[in-house]
């Protein structure tokens, strides 16, 4: 058998690589590794996921910057891929993690394979580091699982060869579809959700991205009491990312106990309920973008670039940034209204793992 490694270190990583991973465990010779960029967060998702890591490197140390984090990961990467001699590395999306793990296995000579890629804000300091991570993958890598077609057009028009190009759908999907369907789902249903009554309309908030950190997540938060303050029948939930910066944040507006619940992030069974039970979703987070579609949740994305574009066209999203102003107007418009969206397939239909599998098996 051929050798693969596959690297994660966040908690979206493990999410969108489990359904590769438990694809190609009966074809290929899989290593899988753990950076620990987020450890906390990520080890809940290998529990769900029943993915042991073969490998932890452990790296993950509080308000850790970018440049400690190369220089930590960097080295150890390097051994690692030393020792395992993988035939092929596989990273997925934009995380740091990806991007030096990509950056390794070229100083090696080793293949790299991209998951999600081809995504693209068309600002490299937006989202930050996010987007340039993306870019200088592209580069690195030797084949590239591009979600949509949109994405395919982003990597032909830096110079992507369209042999090295496949478009699979999101592996989010897969995941979301396995655990929606499973029976651990249907008997997992948070406490939380029996706080809120069916008469009650719905917010789920998470804001936590690095550029939106200080003045930008204050104005969010601003914009949530107010939409609070206007409206007797709305509940917030918000999932408190731990970052130190999203915590001081909430704490400087001071927001209301009643109604607005402050919780540690879920569980991803927890989470997929309470993102049922939404009216809407305000988030700055990329993945729940493409959750949400495939579940018909309106969401309000609180960036003011993204690189998900479909969601903007298909009807399901609206960018309004983090201007306070904005935020209020059109929640409070998508309130009032009583459509709501279909469900949309416009990141796939769930079987973009097995399409990966099989181009790796029969053509790489």
């Amino acid at each position: 058998m051929k050798k693969i490694l596959i690297a994660f270190g966040t908690r979206p990583e493990v999410i969108k690589l489990a359904p590769v991973i438990q694809e190609l465990k009966d074809h290929m010779d899989v290593t899988v590794l753990h950076t620990g960029q987020h450890e906390g967060l990520v080890d809940p998702m290998l529990s769900l996921f029943a993915i042991q890591p073969d490998i932890n490197l452990g790296i993950m140390k509080p308000n850790q910057d970018l440049f400690e984090l190369s220089q930590s990961l960097l080295p150890k990467l390097k051994k690692v891929l030393e020792e395992v001699k993988p035939d092929f590395v596989m990273v997925q999306g934009d995380t740091t993690t990806s991007y030096l793990t990509a950056l390794s296995a070229f100083y090696q000579k080793i293949p790299v394979l991209h998951v999600e890629a081809g995504l693209r804000s068309h600002n490299p300091y937006y989202p930050f580091p996010e987007e340039m991570n993306r870019r200088q993958i592209t580069h690195l890598a030797r084949f590239h699982f591009a979600p949509t077609e949109l994405n395919k057009q982003n990597l032909l028009k830096e110079g992507i060869t369209e042999k090295s190009i496949s478009v699979t759908g999101n592996t989010v999907i897969d995941a979301l579809n396995r655990i929606t369907n499973s029976k651990v789902f249907s008997e997992s249903a948070p406490d939380i959700l029996t706080e809120i009554n069916d008469s009650q309309k719905l917010i789920v908030l998470t804001a936590h991205r690095r550029e939106n950190h200080g003045k930008p997540l204050e104005n969010v938060f601003r914009a949530v009491k107010r939409l609070l303050a206007s409206n007797e029948d709305l509940t917030v939930i918000f999932p408190a990312h731990p970052n130190p910066n999203v915590l001081a944040a909430v704490e400087q507006v001071e927001m209301p106990d009643n109604r607005f619940i402050q919780t540690e992030p879920f569980d991803y069974l927890s989470f997929l309920h309470i993102l049922k039970r939404a009216d809407i979703i305000l988030t700055d987070s990329g993945g729940i973008q493409e959750e949400a579609s495939a579940l018909g949740k309106p969401v309000l994305v609180l960036r003011n670039e993204t690189e998900r574009q479909e969601l903007i066209e298909s009807g399901l999203g609206y960018l309004v940034g983090t201007d306070e102003d904005a935020i209020v107007k059109q929640t409070n418009a998508m309130l009032a209204s009583n459509s709501r969206p279909d469900a949309s397939s416009v990141y796939g239909k769930g079987d973009a793992a097995e399409i990966i599998r099989e181009v790796i098996v029969n053509q790489l």
